[in-house]
């Protein structure tokens, strides 16, 4: 039986092999031509809404996934961006005081892909700018006729913003209108104003007008850190105040005569060379001349009665250098010849000597 069978098919192969060839070879042609519009590709985040030629257009309450699809090459798939979007568009407001400004308006969304069949048929794939973007200028007029220029452009701005963005949240549910539809067709995320653009010269007005108010309250800080500040030189003071109280009573004329005398010793018995003159009187303070550097002579007090040197003498051959080298290196070696007093001790003053 299955010989039988295999014969006849050969046998009908062998009658029909020009027209049977030619039909697998416009089959194999036809899928090549219009391979791209049977199968098609939705990319990840994208989703796919069908329209149908020849079933009823596009298919509402459908939609396609991600991935490979395979359709009629005379049917349609209208391929949306399912991830968050934005767009910028300029609008034109109206202040409440009549003043026309020009804003940026930024609004960030996603469509929602049980909406795709909606949106498709309503809208189209440019929906952002021919349905999403004049209902947000039509409400950022609305809102924006509620504050003065200066709310808008300073102080109020986030206030107008959300403003916007909640009227909006309500009105998407009636996007499209004729359409008895739970869901959303797009998913709102947020709106702001990315650029705000005034006159020039009231836009320097209000900056200066903000400036100004900006220094204001930081006079007020400076105020405030003056007055600490003299608190702090008061405390101060009443610290000084109360150490000198606290001191003044300890320090007697004993006891500085004491340190003055402590001091004079300490600075005897430095290596320095140096000259220590005591005071007359009883309070007489030690009087300290040098030190000199090596080599140089000292300066010498001559006593009350004593034969001043004569300006005329001549100087040693060789000029002032050699004047120097003939002066005695150690400044004790120029009071020989010359009659000194002897220094009364230390501590002691003359008067008290000659008693």
């Amino acid at each position: 039986m299955s010989e039988r069978t295999a014969g006849r098919v050969e046998t009908w192969i062998d009658r029909h092999f020009i027209a049977t060839a030619a039909t697998f070879l416009l089959a194999i042609f036809f899928l090549l031509f219009f391979f791209k519009s049977i199968f098609i590709t939705i990319p990840a985040g994208h989703g796919g809404a069908l329209w149908l030629r020849f079933f009823g257009g596009t298919m509402l309450n459908f939609h396609y996934g991600e991935g490979t699809k395979m359709i009629f090459p005379w049917d349609r798939i209208y391929i949306y961006d399912l991830r968050l979007q934005q767009r910028t568009k300029t609008f034109e407001i109206l202040t409440k005081e009549g003043l026309k400004i020009e804003v940026d308006g930024t609004m960030m969304f996603r469509a929602n892909p049980l909406g795709l069949g909606v949106i498709t048929k309503y809208a189209g794939p440019g929906f952002a700018d021919n349905l999403i973007m004049p209902l947000v200028g039509a409400i950022a007029r609305l809102e924006g006729g509620k504050f003065t220029l200066e709310e808008i452009y300073a102080t109020k701005r986030s206030e107008v913003e959300r403003g916007v963005l909640e009227h909006f949240k309500m009105a998407v549910d009636h996007l499209i209108d004729g359409i008895k539809d739970e869901r959303p067709e797009v998913i709102i995320d947020d709106f702001w104003f990315s650029q705000i653009s005034l006159p020039k010269s009231l836009q320097d007005s209000i900056e200066a007008k903000l400036t100004q108010r900006q220094l204001a309250e930081q006079y007020v800080y400076i105020l405030q850190r003056e007055e600490q500040e003299a608190k702090r030189k008061a405390i101060e003071a009443q610290g000084i105040r109360a150490f000198q109280d606290t001191v003044s009573g300890g320090i007697s004329e004993n006891y500085l005569r004491w340190k003055g005398i402590d001091a004079t010793l300490k600075l005897a018995d430095s290596p320095n060379a140096k000259i220590v003159v005591i005071g007359s009187g009883k309070d007489g303070l030690p009087l300290i001349l040098g030190p000199w550097e090596s080599g140089a002579p000292a300066a010498v007090a001559t006593p009350a009665g004593a034969q001043q040197p004569s300006a005329a003498q001549p100087s040693p051959a060789g000029g002032p250098k050699a004047s120097r080298q003939a002066l005695p290196s150690e400044p004790t070696a120029l009071t020989t010849g010359i009659n000194m007093p002897a220094l009364p001790p230390v501590g002691l003053s003359g008067r008290e000597l000659e008693k």
